[in-house]
């Protein structure tokens, strides 16, 4: 079921979906991210098995960067299932640990290298940037330079941020980071499995 809003509310077994996309290609893609993200999220543990997920992702995508997105936050869900003890567990929107946004922005860039390899004519202008920070290695500098958390407190060790710095500026001018999506854990959600 999607409802209006600024983000579409996509719910479903874990998390829900409810997405008219219009095109062949799109739906195979969903079902195809969806059936990974199942495949791989582990078994519920103690406690964890009346968590409820809630995808939250924009409307005004455009088609073309929507499986991308979606494998983003289905990335994270599974991340957290996987990483309970990480995180404070109350309905809310989910403020992600630095390692998640790695983790969803390195699948989101895959998923986008995939399906710009079957049609090369597919363009998104942020997905077009983020692609070559995935290629290059640097998702990591990335996330901590544009979409670094104030619970963020404490810099990883390994990061190459002078080496970033320099292929940022040739690579990366102008750049604008963006999210379109959230997750938002609800008991409401786990009621309906």
């Amino acid at each position: 079921m999607v409802k209006g809003g600024p983000l579409a509310r996509v719910t479903g077994q874990g998390a829900t979906f409810g997405f008219g996309w219009r095109r062949d290609i799109m739906k195979k893609m969903v079902l195809i991210i969806i059936l990974c993200a199942v495949l791989s999220a582990p078994a519920a543990s103690p406690g964890n098995d009346q968590i409820g997920y809630v995808l939250l992702i924009d409307p005004a995508l455009p088609e073309c960067a929507g499986a991308a997105w979606l494998g983003y936050l289905m990335e994270r869900q599974v991340y957290i299932r996987e990483h309970t003890d990480q995180y404070k567990l109350i309905p809310g929107i989910v403020i992600p640990t630095f390692d998640e946004e790695v983790e969803g922005r390195k699948t989101m860039a895959q998923i986008w290298k995939e399906l710009k390899e079957k049609d090369q004519s597919r363009t998104d202008k942020y997905l077009d940037e983020l692609l070559p920070v995935h290629e290059a290695d640097f998702m990591r500098e990335y996330v901590w330079t544009y979409l670094k958390q104030q619970s963020w407190s404490k810099q990883p060790k390994d990061l190459r941020l002078k080496e970033f710095s320099v292929w940022q500026q040739l690579h990366l001018k102008g750049h604008q980071p963006k999210t379109h999506g959230n997750i938002r854990i609800t008991e409401e959600s786990a009621k309906l499995k």
